[in-house]
């Protein structure tokens, strides 16, 4: 693999109606909701730099939401890959808190802010990212990754990796971050991918879903039967849940603008 060329090429999102029509007014702000425990990792991440969110082309992001939007300055062949916002983080880092010991899956990892957010609460995590393929990138995650606790790190794309990774072990996975390529039929077939694979007592994230195609991955789990529900963020974070798993209370941001694309209305709301 080329460590000059990216993984994925660029797509034209010309046609597509940018789903923020207003920026957010105000100075931007981090937020944590009431009750959930920051894990407190910016310090590991000095690669992180707040971005102005009015020069991103892509149409899904929420602009008019008022928390920062940050890239991270290793990412020099897709500089304009975001990573969660802090409430985003702080909301997984507490979802996967319960499964402490257990198995869980991470599929699109960047640069590692999310996985450290998983590692952090205690999880055994498997990460999946083609980046990985990088050795530049490699090495940036699991430098990120050392202060913080040990992941497994595999290089290559889902879903066809992912049914090999979970033979890895003999343990289901017992919380999923679904996090990879957003367009097209790539979320829907993550969660189809990983769906068998998981345990009687589970839960699986998804960010992005103010995308469609995002959403459509979270409808997989929805159509098998399993709970679902929408956390209002930046960028909306899913949950998908069953047997004695229970999603982690959020408390939205007062000025955080409401989820009421159409694609949504499906989806309980979860804060």
């Amino acid at each position: 693999m080329s460590d000059q060329n990216p993984i994925v090429g660029l797509v034209d999102f010309s046609a597509v109606a940018p789903v923020a029509k207003t920026l957010w007014p105000g100075p931007r702000r981090d937020y944590v909701s009431p009750g959930l425990i920051d894990p407190g990792l910016m310090r590991f991440f000095p690669s992180l730099q707040e971005g102005d969110v009015a020069d991103l082309q892509w149409p899904y992001l929420r602009k008019d939401a008022p928390h920062i939007w940050r890239r991270d300055l290793r990412g020099v062949r897709n500089p304009y890959i975001g990573v969660l916002s802090l409430d985003e983080a702080s909301l997984l880092h507490n979802n996967a808190l319960p499964f402490r010991g257990r198995r869980a899956l991470e599929i699109g990892c960047h640069y590692a802010w999310s996985s450290a957010h998983l590692v952090a609460a205690g999880v055994d995590l498997d990460v999946i990212d083609p980046a990985l393929g990088h050795a530049d990138q490699m090495r940036d995650v699991g430098a990120s990754l050392a202060p913080i606790g040990p992941a497994r790190l595999w290089a290559g794309f889902s879903p066809s990796i992912v049914p090999a990774v979970r033979a890895m072990q003999p343990e289901p996975w017992s919380f999923a971050f679904i996090d990879g390529y957003h367009e097209g039929e790539a979320p829907r077939d993550d969660a189809r991918a990983v769906i068998e694979l998981l345990a009687d007592d589970a839960l699986v994230m998804f960010h992005d879903l103010i995308s469609p195609h995002v959403a459509a991955g979270l409808a997989v789990f929805a159509d098998a039967g399993w709970s679902v529900g929408l956390y209002n963020t930046m960028q909306i974070m899913g949950a998908a849940w069953r047997g004695k798993a229970t999603p982690a209370p959020h408390v939205a941001d007062r000025d955080m603008p409401a989820a009421t694309a159409e694609h949504l209305k499906r989806f309980a709301p979860l804060s």
